[in-house]
Order: structure tokens, then C-alpha cells, then sequence
């Protein structure tokens, strides 16, 4: 039986369902914010085409407040680059990620996560 491929959130798939399984800790959470903010970006999905689910209410809180902070570090640092002040890598990897594979400018990024966040109360993110 060949062993699963380590999964990278910047250059996976977007196609299909995505379900990352994994023990406390290693970063399920991390992931499933970088799949939202590339859905997206490169989809041009709104927040309201998404669904997110997980399995306890204190996690379902976690990630909403979690995958809404990746939102506004992105846009931070779509309108003032590396003055954003943000010491994560993940937001600068993640946006080379999508520019490489999309034709948006930072212009065009920006508004769509800026639309984003305005209907951010209506993201689908649940507990099962």
C-alpha cells in the first residue's frame, strides 16, 4: 500500500473534496485557512459558496476566528506588504502561491478578500 502524499495547502488541488485527517497539533487548522483563502482568491468563491465543518464547538470557534484573522493578515498585507508587520511567512508564501496561478494583481486580490470579510457573519462554518 503506498503511503499518502504529504499535503502542501499551496499547491494541492482545488478540485473535488479535500479531508484532512490528522492527530492534535499538527496543523488541520493552519490548512483548512489556507484552502479558505485560496478558494477565494483563485475560485473567486464568495464566503457564503463555502462549507467548513468540524467535530466540537470549541474547535468550529477556533477555526472561524482563526480563518477570519488569515482574512485580515492577507489584506494587511496586500495593501502595505512586509511594513503589515506580520512575522508568519504564511501570507506572502500563500500570495506568490495564487499569483503564480492566477493573473490577479495585488489590486484585485485585495478587494475580493476585502468582500470576504464584509460577509464574514455569513461564512458556513460548522460543527458536525
Amino acid at each position: 500500500m503506498k503511503a499518502p502524499a504529504e499535503f502542501d495547502v499551496f499547491t494541492c488541488g482545488l478540485d473535488g473534496i479535500n479531508l484532512i485527517e490528522a492527530s492534535a497539533g499538527t496543523g488541520k487548522t493552519w490548512n483548512i485557512c489556507g484552502l479558505y483563502l485560496r478558494l477565494l482568491l483563485e475560485r473567486d468563491l464568495d464566503v457564503q459558496q463555502l462549507l467548513v465543518v468540524t467535530f466540537t464547538n470549541a474547535a468550529t470557534a477556533e477555526l472561524r476566528e482563526r480563518t477570519r484573522s488569515r482574512i485580515v493578515e492577507a489584506l494587511a498585507w496586500l495593501r502595505h506588504g512586509d511594513n503589515a508587520g506580520l512575522s508568519d511567512p504564511f501570507v506572502a508564501e500563500l500570495v506568490r502561491a495564487v499569483e503564480q496561478r492566477t493573473s490577479l494583481d495585488h489590486r484585485q486580490l485585495a478587494l475580493k478578500l476585502d468582500r470576504a470579510l464584509q460577509y464574514f457573519d455569513e461564512a458556513a462554518i460548522f460543527t458536525i
